[in-house]
């Protein structure tokens, strides 16, 4: 039987061979939880009783996972990570992880070569149909987790750095519904909307948010992070890389600071009465969605079923629509109305007025009404 017990800054494990006590620097220096203790000891007793020993030290890819993890929460909290960039660090290794636990088995780390790694970018291609921004944000998302393997001793370099990742996809017209298009699908939410708050139709998540990017311009994630009340230790100051959506303690405006810009929105009687509705209907404490909550909702997980509702209830089918093609509808839709682009600007969160000005160069093809 061997021990497992921290010297230091660094966790060693000892245990005989041949008579002669032997210690093994793990390289591992975040805090572990007992239960992970137990799981790791267990481990590593039956991998050195086999006699088998890497010159790394090997660990299932789950198991670094879950320290992984561990460790950028307790970043989250002392205020060095963002909570967003966290959730979206979750989301691109629950997919990874699936992916090689379906297809190749529960991997050791040093087993996770760039091979693995192509066959996952590949996949996410062809069966999951995913385009290349999405899976350029999966591969930059692995990035970190094999950065800290590396940082850990668990491998020697990153698999990911052999494999070309895909780059995002640039913002142009076919990503973005016509007119006709967008007072289509405007029109539809609004209607479940109407149905919804006179008990006509059920609370249904993704018409819920597809709404309030319609109403209101805001970007997936920045409804997805919604709170009903400001955190008083998280949700302040501003022109920082920390993201936070809040709602007064009347419901009457909206605190957004996201990508280090900060804006605030009023909120109408009529939306005001739809969130006191989907308050009580879903029952959430701190997020109008509880995506942090449960880790039911997020970028990704909309927008398959956000496409689905476009093709089968409205009768859109475009597969270059993203969860920002509604988002994007709303910008032009204003410019289309002669809404200044400062006020645009103002609402959706703009930087600069030169990116609502690119929006203009997108919607080109409505001057065909002019001519006759």
């Amino acid at each position: 039987m061997g021990s497992l017990y921290k010297n230091g800054n660094s966790y060693v494990f000892s245990y005989y061979k041949d008579g002669k006590q032997i210690y093994k620097n793990l390289g591992i220096t975040n805090e572990i939880s007992q239960t992970r203790k137990k799981q790791l000891k267990r481990q590593l007793e039956s991998q050195y009783e086999t006699k088998t020993l890497n010159k790394k030290f090997s660990q299932k890819l789950e198991l670094i996972k879950d320290d992984y993890i561990e460790l950028k929460t307790k970043e989250v909290e002392r205020r060095l990570r963002s909570q967003n960039t966290l959730t979206s660090d979750k989301q691109h290794l629950k997919i990874f992880c699936k992916y090689v636990k379906d297809n190749h088995g529960l991997l050791n780390i040093n087993k996770v070569t760039s091979k693995v790694i192509e066959s996952f970018k590949n996949y996410r291609y062809d069966v999951d149909s995913c385009n290349q921004t999405t899976i350029g944000n999966n591969l930059r998302g692995l990035q970190g987790f094999f950065k800290y393997c590396v940082e850990q001793n668990h491998i020697d370099y990153s698999p990911v750095s052999q494999v070309k990742i895909p780059q995002p996809i640039k913002r142009s017209s076919d990503k973005i519904p016509d007119k006709f298009e967008f007072l289509q699908i405007e029109k539809y939410l609004k209607d479940y909307v109407v149905d919804y708050l006179n008990d006509k139709d059920e609370f249904n998540w993704i018409k819920l948010i597809s709404f309030f990017q319609v109403r209101l311009g805001m970007r997936n994630g920045e409804v997805l992070l919604m709170k009903w009340n400001q955190n008083k230790k998280t949700d302040v100051s501003e022109k920082h890389s920390f993201s936070y959506v809040f709602l007064d303690n009347k419901i009457s405006k909206l605190t957004i600071h996201f990508k280090r810009h900060l804006r605030i929105i009023p909120i109408k009687d009529d939306l005001r009465d739809l969130l006191i509705k989907m308050k009580k209907d879903n029952k959430s404490k701190v997020f109008v969605f509880e995506n942090q909550s449960n880790k039911e909702f997020d970028n990704t997980s909309f927008s398959r079923p956000f496409k689905e509702l476009l093709k089968d209830k409205i009768g859109i089918d475009n597969i270059n629509y993203t969860s920002h093609t509604l988002r994007h509808g709303k910008i032009t839709e204003l410019l289309r109305n002669d809404v200044s682009i400062s006020k645009i600007g103002k609402l959706v969160g703009h930087k600069s007025s030169r990116i609502t000005e690119d929006y203009s160069h997108l919607i080109s093809s409505d001057i065909e009404d002019l001519i006759y």
